[in-house]
């Protein structure tokens, strides 16, 4: 039986809610009419922090494959893993494709279901378990390395996969000389998938955290300080907001290590919260799966008759809410839980 690690199922939970605040509030801050305003502030200082969703739901999967031996076995953890992606992955998109396109008053085609399941899927937040499945492929061999690896090996291997996708672009942001060398030999997203491993695996002196949470402060203020002197009311680039930027990473491995210490270091206090979060986190993935239809229903139910900030925060309970009784109404039907979740 799986050993459960209740920080990851915390990181799990917060990884989902961090994902939904930033589906909230990301219309406010690309907005340029409301630059400048409170709101936009608000999203532009939470932006840092909720971008590490994505990066945390990354790395708990690279701690849990990269440590397990059975992922060695590639025909087998294909078999295991991927029905599960592929199954929702299907399922999902032809649910979504038919709501946009009642929506837009567009003929259903299978033509077109087919082109927009091998296209990235049919909802913007798709892109995420595309990569997941990709990272899926390559696991079982990257396991063999990291097993072959010590720890400075390891992180050599980390410092080569960020290279061209998250240190590169600070370099030449930074420098008078643009930098090309070599383009990604691995999507950036896999380092997440390392990072996670490293953190997990590894015992931490407090010399070695406190630099780690040091550098989290510094990817956050990074993050927001760099994406607001670029700003303006003539436009919000962002630069700072790249799925796998540098700042990212130290946010996301200072959560994740401040999470893990927390627990290790309250563990028997903390062993009431283990059933609930298991529980809660047996739910995450069929919210992030639904959360943009229940973000939809919530924005046409509150509508807009209500100052920003209140509107915001309404429609971050209401959809998680909404997503939450949704996860959990499916999970108790055994085949909606194996289509669905």
């Amino acid at each position: 039986m799986n050993k459960r690690y209740p920080y990851l199922d915390l990181l799990r939970c917060l990884a989902i809610f961090f994902v939904v605040v930033l589906h909230v509030m990301t219309p406010v801050l690309t907005n340029q009419g409301l630059y400048g305003s409170t709101s936009w502030y608000v999203c532009l200082f939470q932006n840092s922090l909720n971008r590490a969703g994505v990066p945390l739901f990354l790395m708990i999967s690279g701690y849990l494959m990269l440590r397990d031996a059975r992922t060695l076995a590639v025909g087998r953890f294909y078999k295991k893993r991927l029905p599960r992606l592929l199954l929702p992955l299907a399922v999902w998109n032809g649910i979504y494709y038919i709501a946009h396109a009642l929506r837009a008053g567009e003929a259903l085609s299978p033509v077109e279901y087919l082109r927009q399941l091998l296209n990235n899927g049919s909802s913007y937040h798709f892109w995420f378990v595309y990569t997941l499945l990709g990272i899926y492929l390559i696991a079982p061999f990257l396991k063999r390395m990291v097993d072959a690896a010590g720890v400075r090996e390891q992180l050599i291997l980390l410092a080569i996969v960020l290279f061209p996708g998250a240190i590169r672009p600070w370099l030449n942001m930074a420098g008078p000389i643009y930098i090309f060398l070599f383009d990604p030999l691995m999507e950036s997203y896999l380092g997440y998938f390392l990072l996670g491993y490293l953190l997990g695996s590894q015992r931490l002196s407090k010399k070695v955290r406190a630099g780690i949470y040091l550098g989290g402060v510094a990817g956050f203020l990074i993050g927001s300080v760099g994406n607001l002197v670029t700003a303006s009311p003539e436009g919000i680039p962002l630069p700072f907001n790249m799925a796998y930027g540098l700042n990212h990473y130290l946010v996301a491995g200072a959560i994740f290590v401040l999470v893990r210490t927390f627990f290790e270091t309250h563990e028997a206090g903390l062993a009431r919260l283990t059933k609930p979060l298991a529980s809660l986190s047996g739910l995450v993935f069929g919210v992030y799966w639904v959360h943009v239809i229940a973000l939809d229903l919530a924005g046409s139910f509150l509508g807009t008759a209500m100052p920003l900030p209140l509107l915001l925060a309404l429609e971050t309970v209401l959809t998680l809410a909404l997503s939450l009784g949704f996860s959990w109404m499916a999970s108790k039907v055994p085949v909606l839980r194996k289509c669905l979740l």
